[in-house]
């Protein structure tokens, strides 16, 4: 048995995992055979950056088989590589990633042709070091890129033909450098200082003379800022109304955790779909500073682990900016990421920018990018928010929708970052984003399960609760809370019709523990009156018990508060459905177990508590049925694990025994078939159904009163045990 149990704790946990309270990891990927070219198969191209280590190291070469379909040099095809000296070419390292390409059947994209770093530099001057003429500069220019495109055209694409040759904030002075004029929106480099901005279209046309087939690109970074992004529109219609053949716009995609905005992003791409049909995303990376853009110089990052925070900061900025990119498939022809993985980065391994670590594992980052909902891309939530029925008196926000969004509101003027923990499964929450006036808002991707769900908020890093709710524990700490509607809630509803019991707490003092204990105890309404006994005489009614137990991170309040039990058992006998019996609900000694230790985990400590010291206290202080058969056990995911453990070990203490997502009773395991009455065992549809749908069968089948209950559209989570304890505790002591 010790065997099983493992096993089914192990599957417990992990199922906490993907609750909105217990984020220990993100989900295992639900789609392990599609790679990101498949899953973007029908939007554009998935590309990569490549070095030699790359496309020499065999894992690091399937990796790039399996994952992209277009592969740039990284440095490699650049004019001071190739091209170093006149009459000099350095062929080998180029040669190596387009043959790779060649062999492989991905295509190439040509990276770059002219840019005012890494080029070829001796063009511009004679062997005497004198400048040259333009004419003399064009030569050299033209032989070179006839060149390198001949040599290449067979499996390139594309080219970026000239690179960043707009300022970032307006340029220098126009013309030819002279002070007194209006400002270029030109970068100042040699080749404008020498020829205007007329080298961009002789590049344009010298490339389009070699290759008439290729698409040519203009490419640049902070593309998206709207001044350089109206900088380079400007630029490249001038250009296109000139007849340069530019085809299509480089944006590079530099970005970081905090910015461009998705309104930017997407701002930038429709201007420039006016004038161009191909839009390449041609460098993308995303850092965990505030820096971005192409320029040279930039912090490194330090060498230490990346806060948790920070990881959902760049799964978030990935999935936004791809939402954009997949909303502009039309004219978006490939999204490529500068570099492998973080140990290639030109920003430094530190700063942690691509999908891929620096041992090429995928991040949480790679699983937003590659497995998206393309539902919800056009999803727009239905606009009848309502406050959350969580929420302190007197506080409007958060609040929820009928479909099951969340939305929030926090008020943080100075940080940088807002994140709420709860979202959709492995994304890490919901990242925030700051309004014009300052206050921090943001929407759920998706409708939630129904139900209530924990969570906090991480702002910079700092943990706090939601000052607009109320507190809830959970994950071994008070965390705020949200309820999502049910179309089924009205089993737990706060009724007016009905009357009500009351939920009572008790101290105990445990001997084995040696310190006082806590439980709540549920007594139903009339608890207390007087009833006619067997021998015709009044007497005070006794009542049969359920102990009740929370799961990890849980302790005596969680099925009283955020379980909603008393209302459920309040609606229940107001109905008739039950007779009133009382429950206990007391701490389970489940908060010390961590990762690491499962075998360690018996629960006999609490059962020492419950068998020895818990119920001879209920029973002689409360108006207790003290047998068997008027007394149950169960619980809800580790709670449900420490009841099975107890009640195979002690049979003999309860009658009635039931597994809320805490695994399942196997036949063999139980050694008398007629010690135990019902056995109920229920999960969220999202969990494993299957499992229980087994195990309940297998039951029946070996003779016990079994009966299971798989909850619809929920998974390890508070409406799912909602429902298994209204089913159950119709069938309890009968």
């Amino acid at each position: 048995m010790k065997q099983t149990f493992k096993t089914a704790l192990a599957i417990v946990l992990a199922m906490n995992c993907l609750g909105s309270w217990a984020q220990w990891g993100a989900p295992a990927d639900p789609n392990p055979t599609v790679k990101l070219k498949d899953a973007y198969k029908d939007y554009f191209m998935i590309g990569v950056a490549l070095n030699q280590r790359n496309v020499s190291n065999d894992d690091q070469v399937n990796l790039v088989k399996a994952e992209f379909n277009s592969i740039t040099a990284e440095n490699d095809m650049k004019p001071g590589e190739l091209h170093p000296k006149e009459g000099v070419w350095n062929w080998e390292k180029a040669d190596k990633i387009a043959n790779f390409c060649r062999q492989n059947g991905i295509k190439l994209r040509g990276h770059c042709l002219c840019w005012h770093s890494q080029f070829a530099d001796w063009m511009f001057t004679d062997k005497k070091g004198k400048p040259v003429k333009k004419e003399v500069f064009y030569e050299r220019l033209r032989e070179h890129i006839h060149a390198v495109v001949n040599r290449y055209k067979d499996v390139v694409y594309c080219w970026d033909v000239v690179n960043e040759a707009i300022s970032d904030g307006g340029g220098g002075f126009g013309g030819f450098g002279r002070r007194g004029q209006a400002p270029s929106p030109y970068r100042d480099s040699r080749h404008y200082q020498l020829c205007g901005d007329e080298f961009i279209a002789k590049a344009f046309e010298f490339a389009r003379e070699a290759d008439p087939n290729a698409l040519l690109f203009y490419n640049d970074y902070n593309e998206c800022d709207p001044g350089k992004r109206d900088r380079i529109f400007n630029m490249v219609k001038k250009m296109k109304d000139a007849g340069v053949p530019i085809d299509g716009i480089g944006m590079q995609g530099h970005y970081n955790v905090y910015g461009p905005s998705e309104e930017d992003i997407d701002a930038a791409i429709s201007k420039y779909k006016t004038i161009v049909k191909h839009i390449h995303v041609t460098e993308l990376d995303i850092r965990m500073n505030t820096e971005m853009g192409g320029q040279l110089r930039f912090s490194r990052g330090e060498n230490k682990p990346v806060a948790g925070y920070m990881n959902t900061l760049l799964t978030d900025q990935y999935s936004r900016i791809f939402k954009i990119f997949r909303k502009h498939k039309d004219v978006i022809d490939c999204v490529t990421f500068w570099n492998l993985g973080d140990r290639d980065s030109w920003l430094g391994v530190n700063n942690h920018p691509l999908p891929f670590d620096e041992n090429y594992k995928p991040k949480q980052a790679y699983y937003a990018i590659k497995n998206f909902d393309a539902k919800l891309d056009n999803a727009v939530p239905k606009e009848d928010f309502v406050s959350n029925p969580c929420n302190q008196p007197g506080q409007e926000w958060p609040k929820v929708n009928s479909e099951g969004y969340a939305r929030f509101r926090i008020e943080a003027p100075d940080a940088k970052s807002v994140i709420v923990s709860l979202g959709l499964g492995g994304r890490g929450g919901t990242v925030l984003r700051k309004d014009k006036d300052g206050v921090w808002v943001g929407t759920t991707e998706g409708p939630m399960d129904p139900g209530f769900h924990y969570y906090h908020l991480t702002i910079d890093g700092g943990v706090f609760n939601d000052p607009g709710t109320h507190n809830y524990f959970g994950s071994c700490r008070w965390e705020s809370g949200i309820e999502i509607p049910a179309h089924d809630q009205d089993f737990y509803a706060e009724r007016t019709d009905i009357p009500h019991g009351n939920m009572q707490k008790i101290l105990f003092y445990s001997k084995s523990l040696g310190k006082m204990q806590e439980a709540t105890v549920y007594l139903p309404n009339g608890y207390g009156k007087l009833v006619k006994g067997k021998n015709g005489k009044m007497e005070q009614q006794r009542y049969s018990v359920l102990y009740l137990q929370h799961g990890w991170g849980e302790n005596e309040t969680s099925w009283p508060v955020q379980g909603k039990a008393g209302l459920i058992m309040d609606n229940l006998i107001a109905d008739g459905k039950i007779k009133p019996f009382i429950i206990v609900m007391a701490y389970g000694l489940t908060n010390d177990f961590k990762f690491g230790t499962i075998g360690k985990f018996t629960a006999e400590e609490f059962e020492k508590v419950l068998i020895d010291e818990l119920i001879p206290y209920v029973d002689a202080n409360f108006l207790t049925k003290a047998d068997k058969w008027n007394r149950a056990m169960a619980g809800l995911s580790m709670g449900g694990m420490t009841t099975k453990l107890i009640t195979l070990r002690r049979p003999e203490v309860f009658g009635y025994w039931g597994l809320l997502s805490g695994g399942q009773y196997a036949p063999e395991e139980i050694k008398d078939p007629k010690c135990v009455k019902y056995i109920f065992e229920g999960c969220g549809s999202k969990e494993n159904p299957a499992g229980i749908n087994k195990s309940v069968a297998d039951l029946k089948a070996a003779g016990f009163n079994a009966e299971g209950l798989i909850s619809e559209g929920t998974a390890h989570e508070f409406l799912t045990w909602r429902r298994c304890l209204y089913l159950m505790a119709q069938k309890l002591f009968k």
